[in-house]
């Protein structure tokens, strides 16, 4: 079975060649179409991966894949959320950390969604999380944007640090996602 993932995120593909290619053995086919995939405004990652996967599969008149990814802080009742991506783009990582010094509520969790949709169905949203807290600087080299800051509950570590020496590991901290889109469509042959 290949797959076709829609993303260009490089520490997204890495993850799926890891679990879905090394792990579950299904080869995916990571795309960027030569049309925008939208994503829209919504409160929760499943919303938007379920959004962009029904439109990329309608668009291209195959199944595809789309992951979302979204970090919840308490101390900003809930965001970034779903708009990870633009606090990323427009502020980033030292400025964002800077912009939260004074905050003593840290908690934190991270949701990873994934979904799947053939053309003209619904999509079919496999959604998981993992709860920490978040550092006051950067640390590590591997990964996304909240990767440098993220440290899982039970780890001393961020999940940029996790990946430096082990990313099968850090992938462990995005959730059962992954893992469950991977089950799933290996029932369905």
């Amino acid at each position: 079975m290949e797959l076709i993932y829609l993303t260009t995120n490089k520490w997204k593909i890495r993850e799926a060649e890891l679990v879905l290619r090394d792990k579950y053995g299904i080869d995916i086919e990571a795309v960027n179409p030569d049309f925008e995939i939208y994503e829209i405004q919504a409160k929760t990652c499943a919303e938007v991966a379920g959004f962009s996967a029904r439109y990329a599969a309608d668009k291209l008149g195959k199944p595809c894949l789309k992951s979302d990814t979204g970090l919840y802080l308490e101390m900003l009742g809930g965001l970034p959320g779903p708009y990870n991506a633009y606090f990323d783009k427009q502020i980033g990582t030292e400025k964002f950390l800077k912009m939260i010094k004074g905050e003593r509520n840290r908690k934190a969790r991270l949701e990873h969604c994934f979904a799947y949709c053939e053309p003209g169905e619904e999509p079919v949203i496999f959604s998981g999380e993992t709860y920490g807290t978040i550092t006051s600087e950067a640390r590590g080299n591997d990964g996304r944007w909240h990767d440098f800051f993220f440290v899982p509950d039970g780890e001393t570590k961020t999940l940029a640090e996790i990946g430096d020496e082990d990313p099968v590991k850090k992938a462990m901290f995005y959730g059962n996602a992954i893992h469950d889109v991977a089950k799933w469509l290996k029932k369905r042959g």
